[in-house]
């Protein structure tokens, strides 16, 4: 469900080769941004009017609990620490597509059992977290939009593109070969002929050299 990583060109190949989807912008993420900036702002502002935080052992489940008027709701320091989490947790998951989604669920989840359970108890919720009508409305109100936004989805768009390729070159067969050398038999045999003369009659062998070394100079005639 999670991304590993953020993907800024996200195109996934359907069955037809020829169309390419897109992911465009998720419309999870913008709503949970807002409502998370809501929540956050309200629940600060309502902790300078009311940091009251009644005792968790003396007052859950059925304790009663009274708060202070702000802006219309009734707020105490749980009310006020209800509506920070739950927008510091969708704050956090507007940065990615399902994790948006996911906040969006958990935190519509708890607003909406809030607002159900301040109805039933009449005046707090579990003991702890005054509220009033208008509080509860509140509650309602922001669970029901944020269950809606879970199930918004990421804008897609299909992009039609030319045939597929297998992206492997053809394989090339060289047929061209080495002309075959052969050695100069003439070459051969004048490289390796020795030739006779010079003083004492040593033989004098010149390699590679062509051409008619049987001659005596007049020296050696003399000789």
């Amino acid at each position: 469900m999670f991304n590993r990583r953020r993907r800024t060109a996200d195109a996934v190949a359907t069955d037809d080769d020829d169309v390419i989807v897109e992911h465009g912008p998720s419309l999870a993420k913008g709503p949970a941004l807002i409502a998370g900036s809501l929540l956050v702002a309200f629940g600060l502002a309502s902790l300078l009017k009311n940091n009251d935080f009644p005792s968790f052992s003396s007052s859950f489940p059925d304790g009663t609990v009274q708060g202070t008027n702000f802006l219309g709701f009734e707020v105490n320091g749980w009310t006020a620490f209800f509506a920070i989490t739950a927008g510091a947790l969708l704050l956090f998951g507007a940065a990615q597509h399902h994790l948006a989604k996911l906040m969006s669920l958990l935190v519509g989840l708890a607003l909406a059992a809030c607002a159900v359970i301040a109805i039933i108890d009449g005046q707090d919720v579990l003991g702890l977290a005054a509220a009033n009508f208008w509080t509860k409305l509140g509650f309602a109100i922001a669970g029901g939009a944020m269950l809606i936004n879970a199930l918004m989805p990421r804008t897609t768009r299909r992009r039609r593109v030319g045939p597929a390729t297998t992206g492997v070159a053809p394989a090339t067969t060289d047929t061209r070969t080495a002309p075959a050398t052969t050695a100069d038999p003439a070459y051969d045999k004048e490289a390796t002929t020795v030739h006779r003369g010079g003083r004492f009659g040593r033989g004098r062998r010149d390699d590679g050299v062509a051409g008619d070394d049987t001659t005596v100079t007049g020296r050696d005639r003399s000789i």
